[in-house]
């Protein structure tokens, strides 16, 4: 119970100065971010742009890649598999 008032006093204490300071003023933020990309050479932006792919493909990707791999290999051993043309049959469309 001590835990979630301290979670609840937190939550409120962060969305009071959030509000009050106002720290993600997305205006400020898109012109510091626009400023600094026309700072920087087009050969590194691009080199950026791929290298943000990769990590995004071997963050996200990758993992659910070998969860897949995992399950395909559980469903093989599953033993009340049934194949298409048996579906069929029982739905009297073969």
């Amino acid at each position: 119970m001590l835990e979630q008032v301290r979670l609840v006093l937190i939550a409120f204490a962060i969305g009071f100065l959030t509000r009050h300071f106002n720290p993600l003023n997305w205006s400020q933020i898109k012109e510091i971010i626009l400023l600094k990309l026309g700072q920087i050479s087009p050969t590194l932006l691009v080199t950026i742009g791929l290298l943000s792919t990769v990590l995004a493909l071997c963050v996200f990707l990758w993992p659910l890649a070998r969860i897949a791999d995992g399950e395909a290999k559980n469903s093989i051993e599953y033993k009340y598999r049934t194949s298409a043309r048996e579906h069929l049959k029982r739905r009297g469309s073969f």
